[in-house]
């Protein structure tokens, strides 16, 4: 079996999945939970359907989303570099005053 064929048949069973899950679905009982939601929490409401309006209507262009996508690349990396400075600090912190107690 090639990788082609191992990706094709894991695609089908996700599809199978999802079709399977979406045929679950009552849309009366998912116009219920999203209404008593909106109703709960009007604010989250308006800003996620401004979103998906956004997002529909071609708001989310390649140029925005290779944007978004290195902002949260460098968002990431400084986060991750921060923890590994902070980390190897400790790390040298830890060995001096072990060597320094030591008689």
């Amino acid at each position: 079996m090639t990788a082609r064929d191992v990706e094709a048949e894991r695609e089908r069973d996700a599809r199978e999945v999802v079709n399977d899950a979406l045929s679950r679905l009552d849309a009366a009982e998912v116009t219920r939970a999203v209404s008593a939601f909106a109703r709960d929490n009007p604010h989250v409401a308006l800003a996620a359907a401004a979103g998906l309006g956004f997002l529909l209507g071609g708001g989310l262009t390649p140029r925005m989303l290779s944007r978004l996508g290195s902002l949260a690349t460098r968002s990431y990396a400084k986060s991750a570099l921060a923890q590994a400075v902070e980390l190897v600090f400790d790390e040298q912190t830890r060995s001096q005053s072990h060597l320094g107690s030591s008689p």
